[in-house]
């Protein structure tokens, strides 16, 4: 195996609509914008990454960026988002401290959550709700004391 320099990964989003997503990360989700870089196409086609110029938006989340990714036309959603519907990454997974305070927050916002608060053991919740794109995203709690 390789040695890594970091503990995290960071992930990659192509977005259909920049300025819905950045309003969801950045003020919703109060990610921190720490970077916008424009890449040149013949850069993104020697990587074997894509064949366009793209603007990436670096959005910090602790140890992790969240880089959206902006093309000159925007690509077609993915048809179904749901995690058994197709390969591939599907959802991000946020950590919270305080379940409901969080699920409060994103009601507030306007963000329709996909189900309840779910629980199947005391000390564990999760819920899903979606990102302007479409993109299923998991807040998760675990209890400290267990």
């Amino acid at each position: 195996m390789f040695e890594t320099t970091q503990g995290s990964v960071d992930i990659g989003l192509t977005t259909r609509n920049i300025e819905a997503m950045r309003e969801f990360y950045i003020g919703v989700l109060e990610l921190e914008e720490v970077a916008v870089r424009d890449i040149p196409g013949d850069f993104v086609s020697q990587a074997a990454f894509g064949t366009n110029d793209l603007r990436l938006h670096a959005l910090r989340f602790g140890d992790i960026l969240i880089k959206l990714l902006e093309w000159p036309a925007a690509p077609p959603a993915a048809p179904d988002p749901l995690a058994d519907t197709q390969a591939g990454f599907r959802y991000l997974t946020f950590w919270v401290k305080d379940m409901e305070a969080a699920a409060d927050h994103l009601k507030a916002a306007g963000v329709r959550l996909e189900c309840e608060i779910l629980s199947r053991v005391p000390e564990r919740k999760l819920v899903f709700f979606k990102d302007p794109d479409g993109n299923l995203i998991e807040l998760n709690w675990v209890d400290p004391a267990a």
